[in-house]
């Protein structure tokens, strides 16, 4: 009986264990099946994404060719190139992803050639444009060969997109049926076999799923990671295609404000200059949220003398303050220390910003701004500041919103300020990134109190500030006689350091791109290169590495000038390069980078009293010639010309008197007078016009002193 039952359920039992290994084996041989499908799935994905990408790449290279033929402008074969490398590796992927399909070979194979047709047409209407104009290359244009290739180019990748949709719609139906077989197997079987494929299916079920899930994540992950180096790629473009022309734009602006005379003219150039830095400060407050967003700004750590950084707010918002008839103080707490370890930079950006958006919505009364510190843990302090202005205030509901970018403040008062939002909201962001925050409270009317608190260290040693040069000051005869090589391929940009240095005693050189820059610089040794990045043909960095490796050249200083304001691009240059400068470049950068490796030139000064030349030595001079003749000729200046002066001092006729002397000293072999004239254009030059006056006022006596030698 026992024999008999044992019997009954050992074989149902066998029976349902085989049933379950067999649906096991039938379960993990589909699952496997579906695997490699899915394996193939993503492969036919990953061809068919590279086809678009290929197919895009050829409608940017072709669009960029007609930009250029249609207008000329050379701006539209900066992404020419670009296109064609797309196109290119896109080929390659392509050939590596679909060689088991000797099909799609021979189709790539077809499309190479068809692209390097293509290439070639291409080309010969952007030479033919260039050499030729547009008629000639519309000629080659209507012929329709372009048409021919591309319309070749279209249909074989039509044909290469349609095979791979048929493999995936043939491997994923592979997979479903994969999967009906299995739930059927798993059916047809006993229930504990129903319950054993049921599970399966349901594990297999939801691993298909974590795999979807998991590969749909990789491929946003990927399309987030293309997305963020195309926004820095963006970035770089935009800052160096953008800062380029902004750099002829205020240099030339500079150069015309001090070249001009009449008052009228003065105001026009200080309305571009103001528009432009505008601009410009709009430029650098769009670039720095984006490097924010991307996690991509450094916070860099520094000693500061907090005396001088807060005198330095205050130097440069006292006159703004004065303009509008405000009251304006920056007061310091005896807990602040003298010394301390912050990110003067950043912060000084912020206390701008607050103290720039307080003066501006203020009309009357005041703006104050307070520091003062507070212990923090591990021996650090908070370093707090509150600005303080009387002016139009924020609304309560809307001060939480106005750290949002872009946004702007609507109402009666609000609507009468311009700007465009940013500030505020980089600000914050920078405050966060330093471990600080930014708070406000206000009452609409009354006026408004910013409060700013970042955590700083102690700083006990003393802090070595070096001084700024007023760029009223600025001579670049100051620096020693030098040859100057200025490598840049807008023609623009060499103009405006050509403009900065004229009348200078230093020779300047130009090349266009890198290659020439290594040439001149192997013929003319230099004193010093000022080398632009971005070039055709050969760019700066590598003309670096080959002015480096030859003996001759590896000694010449090299000054980085790029429009890039990407900040690891900009610590990459200062790392390689003796020198850095960004575009826009003004008169005032430039004479800070030479005067690091030119060194101090005094070719001759005015000297004390108690310093001059005493009559001897005066006398020891070789005789002037024809003195009767260049005193006749000076007293005659000295009634018509030098009235005028004495009243304006006017900088461009102080600089005409003054080289009028020049020549009559040069004829008539007058040393004194040389002497005397070269002083005064110094002084005409770098516009010191109290020096310009006293030199002025010394005339008669120069006249003076050559009637005694005429005794």
């Amino acid at each position: 009986m026992y024999r008999h039952l044992k019997a009954r359920y050992i074989g149902p039992a066998l029976v349902a264990v085989m049933v379950m290994i067999y649906g096991a084996y039938v379960s993990t041989r589909n699952t496997h099946r579906n695997l490699e499908d899915f394996a193939w799935v993503r492969h036919t994905r990953a061809v068919l994404l590279d086809l678009e990408s290929l197919r895009t790449a050829a409608q940017n290279m072709v669009l960029c060719q007609r930009g250029y033929l249609i207008t000329g402008d050379e701006q539209y074969l900066n992404a020419y190139g670009p296109s064609v490398e797309v196109m290119d590796q896109k080929l390659d992927a392509l050939l590596a992803l679909t060689h088991d399909n000797p099909s799609q070979q021979v189709r790539l194979g077809t499309i190479r050639e068809v692209i390097r047709l293509k290439k070639i047409e291409l080309q010969r209407v952007i030479d033919v444009r260039k050499s030729q104009g547009f008629d000639a290359a519309s000629a080659i244009v209507r012929e329709g060969r372009g048409r021919q290739l591309i319309a070749r180019f279209s249909e074989m990748l039509d044909d290469m997109e349609q095979t791979e949709l048929r493999l995936l719609k043939k491997r994923e139906n592979t997979m479903v049926r994969s999967l009906n077989d299995t739930n059927v197997t798993v059916l047809a079987a006993s229930v504990v076999a129903v319950v054993a494929g049921m599970t399966g299916t349901i594990l297999l079920g939801l691993f298909l799923l974590g795999r979807e899930r998991e590969s749909s994540l990789e491929f946003e992950k990927e399309k987030a990671v293309q997305a963020d180096q195309a926004k820095s790629e963006f970035l770089a473009m935009m800052s160096h295609e953008i800062r380029t022309p902004m750099n002829a734009i205020l240099g030339f602006g500079e150069l015309l404000h001090d070249s001009v005379q009449r008052p009228q003219d003065k105001h026009y150039a200080e309305a571009i200059l103001t528009s432009s830095n505008s601009l410009l400060s709009l430029i650098n407050d769009i670039l720095d949220l984006s490097k924010i967003e991307a996690a991509k700004l450094d916070i860099n750590f520094e000693a500061v003398d907090t005396s001088r950084f807060l005198e330095s707010i205050e130097t440069l918002f006292s006159f703004r303050a004065l303009e509008k008839g405000l009251e304006f103080k920056v007061q310091k707490d005896a807990s602040v220390p003298e010394y301390l370890m912050f990110d003067a930079l950043r912060i000084r950006q912020i206390l701008i910003n607050l103290v720039g958006n307080a003066l501006k919505f203020t009309r009357e009364g005041s703006v104050q701004v307070k520091a003062w510190c507070l212990p923090a843990d591990n021996e650090g302090m908070i370093l707090n500041f509150e600005v303080v202005d009387t002016g139009i205030g924020i609304a309560q509901d809307k001060q939480q919103e106005i750290f949002r970018p872009f946004y702007q403040v609507e109402s009666i008062y609000g609507r009468n300020y311009q700007g465009t939002g940013l500030g505020l909201s980089i600000s914050d962001r920078l405050a966060k990134l330093m471990g600080g925050r930014i708070s406000v409270s206000s009452e609409l009317g009354k006026g408004s109190i910013f409060h700013a608190e970042f955590p700083v260290q102690r700083r006990t040693a003393k802090v070595e500030m070096p001084q700024a040069i007023p760029i009223t000051h600025i001579d670049f005869n100051r620096l020693a006689p030098s040859k100057i090589l200025v490598v840049d391929d807008v023609p623009l940009n060499r103009e405006l350091i050509r403009g900065y240095l004229t009348s200078s005693h230093h020779d300047l050189i130009e090349a266009e791109n890198g290659e020439q820059a290594v040439l001149m610089c192997r013929k003319f040794l230099p004193d010093l290169v000022l080398m632009d990045i971005r070039m055709p043909m050969v760019d700066g960095k590598t003309a670096l590495t080959l002015l480096r490796e030859n003996q001759a050249t590896r000694h010449i200083p090299l000054i980085a000038v790029t429009a890039s304001s990407l900040l690891n691009s900009q610590e990459e240059l200062k790392s390689i390069f003796d020198g850095f400068a960004s575009k826009p470049i003004s008169r005032e950068r430039l004479y800070q980078e030479l005067s690091k490796f030119l060194a101090a030139y005094q070719p001759s000064v005015l000297v004390p009293d108690d310093q001059a030349p005493s009559p001897e030595e005066l006398s020891a001079e070789p005789e002037v010639k024809n003195v009767g003749q260049l005193i006749g000729k000076l007293e005659q200046l000295k009634s018509i010309a030098w009235p005028g002066l004495m009243q304006l001092v006017p900088a461009q006729g102080t600089l005409n008197f003054a080289r009028q002397l020049a020549t009559l000293a040069a004829n008539h072999e007058c040393r004194s007078l040389a002497i005397y004239a070269k002083e005064l254009e110094a002084a005409a030059k770098t516009m010191d016009f109290q020096q310009a006056s006293r030199i002025l006022s010394a005339f008669p006596a120069q006249i003076e002193q050559l009637n005694s030698f005429n005794v």
